[in-house]
């Protein structure tokens, strides 16, 4: 792992599990020495945690475009 910026888009893959074994050590040790990134990635685990908490019915249309919107673009790239 180059940078913490590096960590962004993996952040999806490395929650759910799907990233290559080399990637995942390479981020496993960024980590490691990186008090900033494990919190980024403790946040993003709870807030993932949460979503999946609510139901598709209880959020309104607007605000699930919304969301699934904010989410791509911030925790994508």
């Amino acid at each position: 792992m180059r940078k913490c910026q590096d960590l962004v888009g993996l952040l999806a893959d490395y929650v759910e599990q799907q990233l290559p074994p080399a990637v995942h050590d390479s981020l496993e040790r960024h980590l490691s020495a990186c008090p900033r990134c494990v919190a980024q990635v403790k946040s993003y685990q709870s807030t993932v945690t949460l979503l999946r908490t609510i139901k598709d019915d209880e959020l309104p249309p607007e605000l699930r475009c919304t969301l699934k919107s904010f989410l791509d673009r911030n925790c994508r790239n």
